[in-house]
């Protein structure tokens, strides 16, 4: 288990958050270097931005209507916008929750999940986004094994987490990503598990990943 306490859970204001989200992306960083290692694949650190309005990045380009967090594969590098929707969730680990979300694509990226997802992607739309729905709550379950491996040494207990699962089946489902219950559900299960290895959403029937 590794040791990675909390910047603060006191997030006011952009400062604070961008603070807060360099001190959890180093935590992701040396965790998910070391389980690449051992799993003796190839890995590199994503590129990261931290932005208070959608605008120009490096990594995604204009940012014009999004919200939330963004992974762009081309550059493999994350974007997350931290703006009052985000901060309505101060002194809760939800903000460290979307910068894992976004650090799963890059684990997804890396060992060539991504690549073999947008190969096998259906054509149809409906179909597509039912697929994509599967990319998704596997980055939510990545993200998961991730907290829980890092969950006690925050010093957060089982009501915290009870409680960032809530906002998530509440504010986060969509038709491309599943809908809440199922991401909190997917976050839950990696969480559980402590391990990458219960990840694996293409298999899950599709009442699973709705």
């Amino acid at each position: 288990m590794r040791s990675c306490p909390e910047y603060s859970t006191t997030i006011e204001d952009f400062l604070t958050a961008q603070n807060y989200l360099r001190e959890g992306a180093e935590c992701l960083d040396a965790t998910w270097t070391s389980f690449f290692k051992k799993a003796k694949l190839p890995f590199r650190k994503p590129g990261m931005e931290f932005i208070s309005k959608p605008t120009k990045t490096r990594a995604c380009g204009n940012m014009d209507g999004f919200w939330g967090g963004a992974y762009c594969q081309d550059t493999q590098g994350l974007v997350v916008l931290v703006d009052g929707w985000m901060l309505e969730y101060e002194g809760t680990p939800f903000l460290f929750y979307v910068l894992a979300h976004e650090y799963g694509h890059h684990v997804q990226q890396r060992s060539g999940i991504i690549k073999a997802h947008y190969k096998l992607m259906p054509k149809s739309t409906k179909a597509a986004y039912k697929w994509h729905a599967r990319l998704e709550l596997q980055a939510d379950c990545l993200s998961g094994a991730f907290l829980r491996s890092i969950w006690a040494s925050t010093g957060r207990d089982s009501h915290d987490w009870q409680q960032l699962l809530t906002y998530i089946k509440e504010d986060m489902g969509d038709p491309t990503h599943g809908g809440g219950k199922s991401r909190a559900a997917w976050t839950d299960r990696g969480f559980k598990a402590g391990s990458p290895s219960v990840c694996n959403t293409y298999k899950a029937p599709a009442s699973q990943v709705a």
